[in-house]
């Protein structure tokens, strides 16, 4: 196993024309998510040529912090009410104490600073503070735990939310695309457009991009039965197909086939197969300019209102109202970071 150990920072400039990130981690952090904010900070101050952006990482646990896997740094320790900065990373435990980064959350919104809490910081604050406004979001895994034990309107399937000055964050992979979103207040397009070179990202995927869903995305490790549907129905988006014809195809009965859909997705496939369809809308909606009735069509609605009241109730919002709401930001939240 190897080590890695991260040390000094960048020092900050003489004119001051730096935004700092305070990085709080906690033992077994997710190496990963790390190693994306941080690699997309350097990345930004090359692509800027100055050190534009400064980071410290601090811990509930100072000194030397391992994650899950090989990465090891060095934290200092969090002084309470002091040494805020402009944003607030969480790079959390699933089951390390939460007092320490919420009273730091807590302090830094006395202050209107932003806070971002990726996954399982995310999940943790969710499920211990009651929402009232905006949206919240985590990584798809711990949101199928989150609404099987609690009633969670507003709780959504996007890449990120931002609630009372608090985003959270499905973190993992997304991390990087979200770092770029934060950074975007202060450089030109032409610079965020070529961070993302150097990251090597096909594209910036906005705040409001559904997070891929590991099931969907990774059928083929399933049950034959149930593989083989899911194939079925994306191949049939724009003409569904029956429940009972799709058990037809894969060779066994609709109650059979319920009850093993159950037991991967914890759902009907009928309603798995409607929320498809309107993750395509959603997709459709929000990388293209057709028109809405196109759209209702491509995804199997046949109108306008019947896509409208099936959209509205997976995201809260109707398309045109979604359509009209997210512009061409990387982070598209109706309010501001």
């Amino acid at each position: 196993m190897t080590e890695q150990t991260s040390r000094s920072q960048p020092t900050i400039t003489p004119d001051g024309a730096t935004t700092v990130f305070e990085i709080f981690v906690q033992r077994k952090f997710c190496d990963l998510e790390l190693a994306s904010v941080i690699h997309t900070l350097q990345t930004a101050n090359m692509v800027h040529g100055s050190p534009r952006f400064v980071w410290r990482i601090v811990s509930d646990n100072p000194g030397f912090v391992q994650g899950t896997g090989a990465c090891i740094v060095r934290a200092e320790p969090v002084i309470p009410d002091h040494c805020l900065a402009d944003y607030l990373i969480v790079i959390a435990s699933k089951t390390a104490d939460t007092s320490t980064w919420m009273a730091r959350i807590r302090s830094m919104r006395r202050l209107g600073n932003a806070v971002i809490l990726l996954a399982d910081a995310a999940t943790r604050f969710i499920a211990r503070t009651q929402i009232s406004t905006g949206a919240v979001t985590t990584h798809w895994a711990d949101a199928v735990v989150l609404r099987e034990t609690q009633d969670l309107p507003r709780l959504t399937e996007s890449l990120s939310e931002l609630s009372n000055g608090i985003i959270t964050a499905a973190g993992r992979a997304a991390t990087a695309e979200l770092v770029i979103g934060l950074l975007a207040k202060d450089l030109p397009v032409s610079e965020i457009t070529e961070i993302g070179r150097h990251l090597l990202l096909p594209s910036i995927r906005t705040s409001s991009s559904t997070q891929p869903f590991a099931p969907a995305a990774f059928h083929k490790f399933y049950d034959k039965a149930v593989s083989d549907a899911l194939a079925i129905m994306e191949d049939n988006l724009s003409e569904p197909l029956s429940i009972t014809e799709i058990a037809d195809q894969v060779d066994t009965s609709q109650r059979c086939l319920e009850r093993r859909f159950r037991a991967v997705f914890e759902t009907s496939p009928g309603h798995y197969y409607k929320q498809l369809r309107v993750r395509r809308a959603h997709h459709l909606i929000q990388d293209t300019k057709l028109p809405l009735i196109d759209i209702a069509t491509a995804t199997g609605f046949g109108s306008t209102g019947t896509l409208s009241t099936a959209f509205k109730k997976f995201y809260g919002l109707t398309p045109s109202d979604f359509r009209g709401k997210h512009r061409e930001r990387v982070l598209d939240y109706s309010a501001e970071v």
